[in-house]
């Protein structure tokens, strides 16, 4: 089974839930893969550029692939991975990462999470956009709500892409990133009233240590 974890936006616990499932099905003795195959914003550590969400993804599979097996597309600057790979000289494409994606699908597996970088209308390059790499892909996505004002804009519109572009959906989640939010509970029987044809993985409360 191969999962795409996409959500609301760019910081919004995309990593953590991505985590827990590996954690989850690692417990049950299967071989899980984490792969974050773009990610903008790295750090100089150990004489190369990282990315801190796919390290925590590399550690908790447990399958061991090398850091670009994992993230093979890592840019320096925190922005928007068209302009990041801009600055580097470089130009992302659906077909490379696509490519990337099913050569390490060869290796045995029983469970594989390709966490995405940001939202669904992420640019890849001056045509392609994220959505556009889920399609291609089609496996189904968890969708990460990230609790905090403004989701309910963001969350309807993007449910209504995905069933626009006709994208599997394995289920959404919300995860409470914003502990000063007002009406948390309003917000969630929002959420639930308007997503409730859609599988409902549950609701994850604020985590101070995350």
């Amino acid at each position: 089974m191969k999962i795409f974890i996409t959500g609301t936006d760019t910081g919004i616990g995309k990593t953590y839930i991505s985590s827990l499932l590996l954690k989850k099905w690692n417990a049950q003795g299967l071989k899980t893969i984490g792969l974050k195959p773009v990610a903008a914003g790295c750090e100089w550590i150990e004489e190369h550029y990282i990315n801190r969400d796919a390290y925590t993804l590399q550690k908790m599979a447990s399958i061991c692939l090398n850091y670009a097996q994992v993230n093979p597309y890592c840019f320096k600057l925190p922005v928007s991975p068209h302009i990041a790979a801009q600055k580097e000289g470089l130009r992302l494409t659906i077909e490379d990462i696509c490519t990337h994606i099913h050569t390490i699908s060869q290796i045995n597996h029983e469970r594989m999470i390709i966490e995405g970088v940001g939202g669904l209308m992420v640019p890849l390059n001056k045509k392609e956009l994220q959505l556009d790499l889920i399609k291609a892909l089609n496996f189904p996505v968890i969708f990460v709500v990230g609790l905090k004002l403004g989701c309910l804009n963001h969350t309807l519109l993007s449910m209504e892409l995905l069933k626009t572009y006709q994208i599997p959906l394995k289920g959404w989640l919300i995860n409470h990133i914003d502990p000063s939010m007002a009406c948390v509970s309003e917000n969630v029987a929002t959420l639930k009233q308007y997503l409730k044809e859609a599988p409902y993985l549950g609701y994850l409360p604020f985590n101070p240590n995350l």
